[in-house]
């Protein structure tokens, strides 16, 4: 099993294809383990030096391959991939450079680019045997994709797990009840120790409201707690 993965993509050509491959890789590894620029790349950092020790440390790279991948820049009509400075060029160059599994993926029906049109430095991932990742079927896609990532497949994969939606019911009520104990607990705080009742020190209208309030917040923080549980790491 591959432990720690970076994710190679261009944001205007495969951004939203990577982030959703993402997604369900925190399922499986620790976000940590889990290089993808926009989340884990802070401000004022050497972009170049991190791409660097990413790769230096990961045991595969997934290179995402959308049309756009090695298209032409419009203010200078060069291919992107011939400029020095590219750091997608950058980072394929460095996982070539290294004993790891390197996996493209051709998005969204995307081919793979000749070799002749590719510089020479990462001319050979045209030789790497490729993988589809296809709107229409992404699901099935992404699992083969983890399936050579982990070198094996699970009897079931982490997000295709649901809980019974009486378990989410079971959160709201359970919130619900205890504001509401808690309010019991006010209540009686007020009558024994303030020496009267609590509607007597804030008012009718109010002790109203916080009867009918109480309940729904209690539900809400239950409810707000299963979306989260049910969250990738």
């Amino acid at each position: 099993m591959h432990q720690t993965v970076f994710i190679s993509y261009r944001r205007d050509d495969t951004g939203d294809s990577a982030g959703r491959v993402f997604d369900r890789l925190k399922y499986i590894l620790p976000r940590e383990n889990i290089f993808f620029d926009v989340d884990t790349i802070a401000g004022g950092e050497d972009f170049g030096k991190k791409i660097e020790d990413a790769i230096g440390k990961s045991d595969a790279v997934l290179i995402f391959i959308g049309d756009r991948w090695a298209e032409s820049l419009p203010e200078t009509g060069q291919v992107r991939l011939l400029e020095t400075t590219d750091y997608v060029r950058a980072e394929v160059r460095a996982a070539l450079a290294r004993p790891i599994l390197v996996l493209p993926i051709l998005v969204a029906g995307a081919s793979m680019p000749k070799p002749d049109r590719l510089p020479e430095d990462i001319r050979s991932v045209a030789k790497l045997n490729a993988l589809p990742l296809r709107h229409n079927s992404f699901d099935y896609d992404t699992k083969i994709i983890l399936e050579r990532i982990l070198g094996s497949a699970p009897g079931e994969w982490p997000w295709e797990h649901k809980k019974p939606r009486w378990t989410d019911a079971l959160y709201i009520i359970g919130g619900a009840l205890a504001c509401l104990v808690l309010l019991t607990f006010l209540v009686a705080f007020s009558d024994r120790v303030v020496g009267s009742p609590l509607e007597a020190s804030i008012g009718t209208p109010l002790t109203d409201l916080i009867l009918v309030v109480t309940p729904i917040l209690g539900g809400l923080i239950g409810w707000i707690y299963t979306r989260r549980q049910s969250q990738p790491r």
